[in-house]
């Protein structure tokens, strides 16, 4: 009898693992960092560590969260460029500190594909790509 009384309020609970229409849901499938001289390298062991890892970010904030290098929570600005639901949307953030660090997101959110394309770069240093839902 209890469960007749609880089943209207399970939507209320919150799943985890729900993409909601307010967030991105990203995967890494590549990480690039570059070398000393100054070529594009992918198979140190930090870096294909992180393959596979996931983080999502908040459509209207550009807040992101999770994933190994990729999350912009130390940042002291965030900034949305263009995020009309038809077009790509970017992400521009500065991060606190001495030493500053500039990250950059672009996901391709016009394309008509389920996963989205992803390309994110901190201060140029490493490139990751992968797609978002």
């Amino acid at each position: 009898m209890k469960s007749k009384y609880l089943a209207p309020f399970l939507f209320l609970i919150p799943s985890p693992n729900f993409a909601g229409v307010d967030s991105f849901e990203c995967t890494v499938t590549t990480v690039h960092s570059v070398s000393q001289e100054g070529k594009i390298v992918t198979d140190t062991e930090h870096l294909i560590k992180q393959i596979g890892s996931t983080f999502s970010v908040e459509r209207n904030s550009g807040a992101i969260r999770g994933g190994y290098f990729i999350n912009n929570k130390s940042s002291k600005t965030i900034n949305v460029i263009n995020e009309p639901s038809d077009n790509s949307y970017y992400v521009i953030s500065i991060s606190h500190g001495p030493v500053k660090m500039v990250g950059y997101l672009y996901i391709a959110n016009h394309r008509k594909w389920p996963q989205k394309p992803f390309t994110y770069t901190s201060s140029g240093e490493y490139v990751y790509s992968g797609y978002c839902i």
